[in-house]
């Protein structure tokens, strides 16, 4: 089975608005309050970095479209975040563009720290006339889009406080705090967003609390990399092998942190060398105590670079440090 037909049998047709961007099946209840952060996680993301084709085009799309901006560059890499913290580093390795049907990065999260700052995420999109996908997960908002490599990026706003619990009956359903039946993934009401846009000035930078909030895999294997994940510290919050998806949270009401799937096939490889994607992604424990608990369980590892570097089961390079 195709993989469209596949998510679209599993989430209903509404998906198909932007099967290709869909991320969160479920996330976390509670925290009401505007900025989601939550200090009482154990666990955040550093930097990822990223393999692309042109630094030029790169750096156009994360300045121009994002909003993020250029903290450092130079021939080849360029660093790309807030005010105060590089978020994005792209490197100019790739020879061709992201490859579909193949283990590795799905799609990673910029999360917005309040709904005016992720109203002004979709009116940047909307004054440059860059095509996203708009999609209502209940628990979230999201805005899909993709780099000019085809590698596929969400704009996050949490809204936990709408969602209920996830029926996993017959495909994937949400039920919100109102007791409604909805698609995991619904259309998203622009106009109803762009209520709360506060500044229309896109050639400012994206808030300094913006965030990576959570992270989605094309894992070879499901259950191989929930265990994983799980062993090096992480919470298990939805396990739906029937559905080839699983994901895990830090400790906070988020509970998608990390989400994995294989939608695109099991037992896939990771794409050729040479292509536009995912190069390494950061996890930040934040005691000593989580680090060592999750190199415990980590059968290899090399320590450089001031952390310990070592892969998921799937071939995903990942970089561990504490604060």
């Amino acid at each position: 089975m195709q993989r469209k037909d596949f998510i679209k049998n599993i989430f209903g047709a509404s998906i198909l608005v932007s099967m290709d961007g869909f991320s969160s099946i479920a996330q976390a209840v509670s925290n009401m309050s505007e900025n989601k952060t939550s200090s009482s996680e154990f666990a955040s993301f550093g930097a990822i970095h990223l393999n692309n084709t042109s630094l030029e085009k790169s750096s156009l799309f994360w300045t121009k479209i994002v909003g993020m901006k250029l903290r450092k560059a130079s021939d080849k890499v360029a660093e790309f975040g807030t005010e105060n913290r590089t978020l994005v580093v792209v490197h100019e390795d790739a020879k061709t563009g992201f490859k579909k049907g193949y283990s590795g990065l799905y799609h990673f999260a910029v999360h917005a720290p309040n709904k005016a700052e992720f109203a002004r995420m979709l009116h940047r999109l909307m004054v440059n006339n860059y095509p996203y996908s708009p999609v209502d997960h209940t628990m979230s908002k999201s805005i899909y889009l993709d780099d000019p490599d085809g590698i596929n990026i969400e704009f996050t706003l949490e809204t936990p406080e709408r969602f209920k619990r996830v029926i996993a009956k017959r495909g994937i359903q949400i039920e919100d705090m109102e007791g409604n039946l909805r698609s995991a993934s619904d259309y998203l009401n622009v106009n109803e967003v762009l209520k709360d846009l506060e500044d229309r000035d896109v050639s400012k930078i994206i808030s300094k609390d913006s965030y990576l909030g959570h992270l989605h895999l094309y894992a070879n294997n499901v259950e191989h990399s929930n265990i994983f994940y799980k062993n090096i510290g992480f919470i298990p919050f939805n396990y739906l092998p029937q559905f080839m998806y699983a994901d895990l949270g830090a400790g906070g009401a988020y509970q998608h942190r990390i989400a994995l799937n294989s939608w695109h096939g099991v037992n896939k490889p990771l794409a050729p060398k040479g292509s536009a994607g995912m190069k390494h992604f950061q996890i930040n424990f934040s005691t000593k105590e989580k680090l060592n608990q999750a190199l415990n369980n980590v059968s290899e590892y090399e320590k450089k670079e001031g952390g310990f570097w070592f892969n998921d089961p799937t071939g995903n390079k990942i970089f561990l440090t504490n604060s």
